[in-house]
């Protein structure tokens, strides 16, 4: 993949539904871009013919404006979302990587 659309990595997804709080689902990962300026950002796409535990999410690359450090920098990429869905994996399109969900539950 070109540095100019990132190359992405260390993706971790994880339900927490822990007492206490609202059932969130998080994805993160780390993205490398030939310059500074970049943001990157996760879109949720609509499941269609997708199985119902696997959440698809579009990743979002947002090409600086004006002039910018000519030194590769990586960008930190996030996405929550409030939900009870049952999802065991995300799936980051672009990326092609398919990232299992660690589930944090009431500790035994």
């Amino acid at each position: 993949m070109s540095l100019s659309k990132g190359e992405c990595s260390d993706w971790k997804a994880w339900h927490d539904r822990m007492p206490g709080s609202k059932p969130t689902l998080h994805v993160t990962g780390k993205c490398l871009f030939p310059t500074a300026g970049y943001s990157v950002e996760l879109e949720r796409v609509e499941q269609g013919i997708n199985p119902p535990e696997t959440l698809q999410l579009k990743r979002i690359v947002h090409r600086p404006d004006g002039p910018v450090l000519p030194v590769v920098t990586e960008v930190e990429v996030r996405y929550s979302e409030d939900t009870d869905a049952a999802y065991t994996e995300v799936n980051i399109l672009l990326n092609e990587e398919t990232i299992p969900v660690k589930q944090l539950e009431q500790p035994n």
